[in-house]
């Protein structure tokens, strides 16, 4: 009896230990489990940044593309409208001095009228000269008068046989010694043009042949007098006059009609000698 109730106690003893070693043993296997999956999880991230960076760039690089393309497209786009803008204002500009010389060609009283387009300007001489496609095979001569934008820019310099080189009143170098008339009221007044005072941006004439009364406003035109023989061509209105320090000379200043900054197109005008 005392054998058997031995064993009992052993063997009750064995089922608690079994039971609480598998206790202690699912424990520490779910801590572990636990510990295992908490790292794993780190790695993976830590695995996975990198990527997810690369994404971003990827993506971000992406949008830079597309914004960049469509930055060229809309530049071209707005170059291709600037472009056909300009083409349009330059076309509306020369049909505008080509309707001023025809209607300065309807008022001349001269005999000669050749037209031609300027072909060749320089920034370094852009207020003294240019140069037009016509020349002595056209019948230029080195008498004649040029005109544009409604009235006298200059006079021909030099002629070759197939272009000219015109001399501009804003010139200040300018030595033709063009003859012009102011007509105050009903009297005229006959003067050579001098000079042009880029200063002031006005025509100089002097030597007067009267000592009539000259007014701000008397209009100013070419006389056809002197090796410059076609008359009437406007040349602007009186803007002051003022005299030498001995009273014996007078200079007027003009302020000119015909603008010749941006001139295209251009009628030489004159009479036969």
């Amino acid at each position: 009896m005392n054998r058997f109730k031995k064993s009992k106690y052993i063997i009750v003893l064995f089922a608690v230990a079994i039971i609480v070693g598998v206790f202690l043993v699912t424990t520490k296997s779910s801590t572990f489990v636990t510990k295992a999956s908490d790292g794993l999880s780190l790695i993976d991230r830590m695995v996975e940044k990198p990527f997810q960076w690369l994404s971003s760039v990827k993506s971000d690089l992406g949008h830079l593309t597309r914004t960049y393309n469509e930055n060229e497209t809309l530049k071209s786009e707005f170059y291709r409208m600037k472009k056909e803008s300009n083409e349009s204002e330059s076309l509306k500009e020369d049909n505008e001095q080509l309707r001023q010389l025809l209607e300065m060609k309807s008022k001349l009283n001269v005999t000669k009228l050749i037209a031609s387009d300027v072909i060749m300007r320089t920034p370094a001489t852009w207020k003294q000269e240019l140069t037009v496609d016509s020349g002595s095979s056209k019948g230029v001569t080195s008498n004649m008068l040029v005109v544009a934008g409604g009235g006298l820019i200059g006079s021909v310099e030099k002629v070759e046989e197939h272009s000219t080189i015109v001399n501009l009143l804003t010139n200040a170098e300018n030595t033709d010694k063009i003859s012009v008339k102011i007509q105050h009221e009903s009297s005229s007044i006959y003067g050579i043009i001098i000079g042009y005072d880029k200063g002031k941006e006005l025509l100089k004439i002097s030597q007067l042949n009267s000592s009539g009364d000259i007014s701000q406003g008397d209009k100013v035109t070419t006389s056809g007098l002197g090796n410059f023989n076609a008359a009437d061509i406007p040349v602007g209105e009186v803007v002051s006059v003022t005299h030498s320090s001995d009273y014996l000379t007078r200079e007027v200043m003009v302020k000119l009609y015909a603008d010749s900054m941006n001139v295209k197109v251009v009628e030489l005008v004159g009479n036969p000698s």
